[in-house]
């Protein structure tokens, strides 16, 4: 039997760089690949895996160095820049494409070549990570609890750190201010103009609305119409992103934007393996009909990075066994709402009202 030849692209990167750990504890072979060479080859050496050195400029260049893989776990952000490059030389060369993004145009972007890939017999599956892995399930799940929701919301506690590739790609965003989901169609509001409060586990958390993936990925999932997301937020960030609010829109400059970007890439480095193996997470979702019935949920899982590393994992092995189909996808839409639960540490609990 061939063995399987599958590729992590920005491995030097945070997140990437625990899943190529991980994944060679457990016996896997990934081909390592990113733009930077002295990270990479380090990287590889040290694991003794074989690696690439490419960019994501010139397409034909992706393609060649693609070309005769299965799969790509694309782990190099900001998404928004690197996702669709590498997802087109996916589709031109037949190989699938799997990203653990949580930026709503990325998922919007990918969904437009979702015909493309379809015909070329490739999946395009991204956010398989903590974004959008637990949500997306979740989601999926209590759809299938009530009859005709037409209301989902989301909400996740216990996040305490991030790593440099994801606030570099939050600060890309945050000019743009928040996402909802009503009637179908997405809404831009006000950062903090939407909170609630969430009980879960013997506590009640305050939350805030947030752009989360699920707000354009679990429409595709359930069809509900009207998705909010929401995410517990300091009261330090909370102050601090009421304080900046006027001056937040200079980030819509490139220049701005790159030199904030590498100030975080130098003074962020992400959680250390204590918060990962000691912290776990907690996801709330609740469906309602229009006639007011509703249905609660809460989902355990481990801490978001480590999630990650274990939910890309299994994605990976599941794809290179033939499952998960061809075109876009969500991580529900190709394995099953109950996909969250062989991610070691989740579990749920339903929390009838």
């Amino acid at each position: 039997m061939a063995v399987s030849k599958w590729m992590i692209y920005g491995a030097n990167g945070y997140t990437g760089e625990l899943i190529a750990r991980r994944a060679v504890s457990r016996g896997l072979k990934p081909v390592l690949a990113g733009r930077s060479r002295g990270k990479i080859e380090e990287l590889a050496n040290e694991l003794r895996l074989e690696y690439k050195i490419f960019d994501l400029n010139n397409s034909n260049e992706v393609g060649l160095h693609i070309q005769g893989f299965q799969l790509v776990l694309h782990c190099a952000g900001p998404f928004i820049q690197t996702s669709v490059p590498m997802a087109k030389a996916c589709i031109s060369k037949k190989v699938h494409y799997l990203d653990i993004t949580g930026e709503i145009p990325v998922y919007e972007s990918l969904q437009a070549l979702g015909e493309d890939a379809e015909k070329a017999g490739v999946l395009l599956l991204p956010g398989v990570g903590f974004d959008i892995v637990p949500t997306d399930c979740l989601a999926s799940s209590l759809k299938e609890s009530l009859s005709k929701p037409k209301f989902l919301e989301l909400a996740f506690v216990g996040l305490s750190e991030v790593s440099p590739g994801t606030m570099k790609s939050a600060l890309a965003q945050l000019p743009y201010g928040s996402k909802i989901r009503r009637d179908g169609q997405m809404v831009g509001v006000p950062h903090l103009s939407r909170s609630r409060k969430v009980a879960a586990n013997g506590k009640t958390y305050k939350v805030y609305g947030i752009p989360w993936g699920d707000v354009f990925t679990a429409y595709i999932s359930t069809g509900i119409p009207n998705i909010d997301v929401y995410t517990d937020i300091p009261s330090g960030q909370v102050n601090a992103l009421r304080y900046f609010k006027p001056i937040i829109s200079l980030l819509k400059i490139p220049f701005v934007l790159k030199g904030v970007q590498a100030l975080v890439g130098k003074t962020i480095k992400g959680p250390g393996e204590r918060t990962r193996t000691l912290v776990k997470t907690t996801v709330w979702g609740e469906v309602r009909s229009e006639e007011g019935k509703k249905f609660a949920k809460v989902l355990e899982c481990k801490e978001g990075y480590e999630f990650t590393v274990e939910s890309s994992l299994a994605a990976v092995s599941k794809v290179l066994s033939g499952k998960g189909g061809k075109g876009f996808k969500t991580p529900s839409l190709a394995f099953g709402s109950e996909f969250v639960l062989e991610i070691p540490g989740s579990k749920w609990k339903d929390i009838s009202n």
